[in-house]
């Protein structure tokens, strides 16, 4: 399962300042093994004893429970409670006899191939990040930077695959799969080929090491911690190839929901309470196409991905088309000017971050490498949901905290014209927070449009209701109608909230604006230390996920009233009609029912004001030096989130030669800008 974070340059990344690199050898000898190992029997007792402590709990509270609803929903949970005390076992340890004999198996090898057979392995990749990752770990403190989904998500292998064409299950590490009837539980046959880079082969126990990793209190690690606990029953070993891993609910699309990839137990053998600190900046094996190697780390300049030599699924049916690089470099370019200065030098061999912007793709790309056919140009439409791009208000704080200012400030931010001028009509306005998932639809929520009358009455009947002579609105206590909104100290953002600050004075209402560094911004949005927040959490497929967002149980302390820090609960949000939906969602085992509870949650939203919902584009553009290339017809997959992410690009070494040869000759080719939609049947292109 794949935990989003966005990497479009409008969305919420975390960077950290990264120390002297430290070493094994820098480390005392640990050996975790045989704590890993009693850890089996210390969480098969730890459910154990919360589900009897729920079994004696539910029926008092039902006995006391007035509410009719709420009374039908704790007796189903005590049902629910009944059933897993019949299994309790969280970890169990099994015969291969013990799996049943009248399973249907699937492997998925009726889908089309991925990529495009013409596609060349080798050459480098040449691409930046705006910032050096603070780790090289995928879990813990600071691992959910932007950097992950490039070394990660993006490239490595779990159980099964959804095809990014069809949607539906394709293998993975997993060769076989079986559903059972019930829909929770889902039987995996490793394949037999399957193995780390370090040539040790993936097996059961590797997935046992990563429910172990995620659920361990060692890492700073609250969504992990939360996912597996609440979302899996059970996970069983038949033998050293073959596992099931339950849900603890019924899911519609259970193989995607118990999908996850494997951590190598010899290598992670020193996971203890120093695992932070000790893993900090070590190279992990993969079960994936690319590897970190020690050399490919320069801190602060560039790091680098290297294909794994004879990686087990490169002749893979749905692998053997993809990841045809040899080597990824990623360097470090702090600033937007020298991003497109190095690429137009043929230093970096394609730009898609940027290409969202309006200035660059039509004003800095009107270049001589463009018109004289070195550069081409690209825009592709996906099959995506947007971001949940927009103004996070925190409510725990004033005056935010007042439903009548959130809703005036509903009124008084000015997105179309964001939209219309600086964004030059290329982006359209979101107006909900689960748009744009194929499965469910969209709900019927308009975001509210800007405007002033409306604007001040709300902003009335908070007790805003007199002008001062700057143009601010004041109470009858003398306090002014101001808010700061935190966001990233990028050139596009700042351009888009001093148009929001602009507008908004028309409606009596102060934007005050806090510009930070990456690292700074992070840290304080997570701490809950901002009013209002311009963030953009990235979106996943197939379904909306609002549990991380806006339940109760991540807006608070203990006390109530402190907003818990380190969770993706920027609004400190709490309602229990939301947290009703929310789980309900998590709890769906129907597409009708996750779309009942989605929309529920949506209008919630919309209701409370909670969250100003900004833009969002259904399309990407890339620009890219004309060796870089991609599947002449189709340019990339319908379901992906950015051009280079589903790894089908090649480096074609010859045209490089002949480009480059050109340009020292004088000699050019046709200008080359084309327009992708996978909805339009022929070609795929307008």
């Amino acid at each position: 399962m794949k935990l989003a974070v966005p990497r479009l340059l409008l969305a919420f990344t975390t960077a950290a300042i990264f120390g002297g690199a430290l070493h094994a050898a820098d480390f005392p000898p640990y050996d975790g093994t045989k704590e890993r190992e009693a850890f089996w029997s210390f969480y098969n007792k730890k459910v154990l004893a919360g589900l009897q402590g729920q079994e004696k709990e539910l029926p008092e509270l039902i006995a006391k429970e007035a509410d009719a609803a709420k009374k039908t929903e704790l007796e189903a949970q005590l049902t629910a409670t009944r059933e897993r005390l019949k299994k309790p076992e969280y970890f169990t340890f099994a015969k291969p006899e013990d799996v049943p004999a009248d399973l249907k198996w699937e492997n998925g090898m009726d889908e089309p191939e991925i990529g495009d057979s013409h596609a060349k392995k080798g050459g480098t990749m040449r691409q930046y990040v705006l910032s050096f990752p603070p780790t090289l770990r995928v879990l813990g403190e600071n691992s959910n930077s932007s950097f992950r989904g490039y070394q990660y998500d993006d490239v490595e292998m779990s159980l099964i695959n959804l095809h990014p064409e069809t949607g539906r299950v394709i293998p993975a590490i997993a060769k076989e799969w079986a559903v059972a009837p019930d829909n929770r539980t889902v039987y995996f046959r490793i394949d037999p080929d399957a193995t780390f880079s370090d040539g040790t082969p993936i097996e059961a126990d590797d997935f046992f090491n990563q429910f172990y990793m995620q659920l361990s209190e060692y890492p700073k690690n609250p969504f992990g911690n939360q996912w597996y606990g609440e979302n899996y029953a059970n996970i069983t070993r038949y033998d050293a190839r073959t596992l099931s891993i339950s849900l603890t609910e019924p899911k519609p699309l259970a193989a995607y929901y118990v999908n996850t990839s494997p951590m190598s137990r010899r290598f992670f053998s020193e996971f203890g309470p120093d695992f932070e600190q000790r893993y900090q900046w070590r190279c992990r094996p993969t079960s994936g196409p690319y590897v970190i190697k020690e050399e490919d780390i320069h801190f602060g300049r560039d790091i680098a991905l290297t294909r794994v030599k004879n990686w087990w699924a490169r002749d893979k049916k749905f692998s053997r088309y993809r990841y045809n690089v040899d080597h990824i470099v990623y360097r470090v370019v702090r600033l937007q000017e020298k991003v497109m200065e190095l690429f137009r030098q043929g230093e970096l061999d394609v730009e898609e971050l940027m290409m969202g912007i309006p200035e660059y793709w039509y004003e800095k790309l009107e270049i001589p490498e463009v018109h004289k056919g070195y550069i081409h140009k690209a825009k592709f439409y996906n099959v995506w949901p947007g971001s949940h791009a927009g103004l996070w208000l925190n409510c725990a704080v004033a005056p935010l905290n007042n439903k009548e200012v959130r809703l005036g400030l509903s009124y008084a931010t000015n997105y179309q014209k964001v939209i219309d001028f600086d964004l030059r009509g290329d982006f359209q306005r979101l107006n909900c927070f689960s748009k744009g998932f194929p499965l469910i639809g969209d709900p019927a929520i308009t975001a509210r449009p800007f405007d002033v009358q409306l604007a001040r009455e709300h902003f009335a009947k908070a007790g805003y209701t007199k002008l001062g002579n700057d143009g601010v609105l004041v109470n009858d206590k003398g306090e002014r109608l101001s808010v700061t909104i935190l966001h990233r100290k990028v050139e596009i953002i700042q351009k888009v909230m001093q148009r929001l600050k602009e507008e908004a004075i028309k409606a009596g209402v102060e934007y005050k604006l806090e510009g930070l560094e990456s690292t700074s911004y992070f840290q304080k949005a997570t701490q809950k230390k901002h009013q209002i927040a311009s963030v953009a959490f990235s979106v996943t497929p197939p379904i909306p996920d609002h549990y991380q967002a806006w339940h109760s149980k991540d807006a608070f302390m203990e006390d109530g009233k402190t907003p818990k820090p380190n969770t993706n609960n920027l609004c400190s949000f709490a309602d229990p009609r939301m947290d009703k939906f929310c789980e309900d969602e998590r709890h769906a085992t129907t597409i009708e029912e996750i779309r009942k509870a989605s929309w529920g949650a949506d209008q919630i939203i919309y209701d409370e004001a909670a969250w100003i919902p900004a833009y969002e584009q259904n399309y990407y553009r890339c620009a890219y030096w004309r060796w870089v290339k991609w599947p002449e017809k189709t340019f990339n997959l319908a379901i992906s989130e950015l051009a280079m992410s589903s790894h089908i690009h090649w480096i074609d070494e010859d045209v490089k030669r002949e480009t480059e040869a050109a340009m020292r000759a004088g000699k050019t080719f046709p200008e080359t800008d084309q327009v992708f939609d996978h909805n339009l049947k022929a070609g795929g292109t307008k």
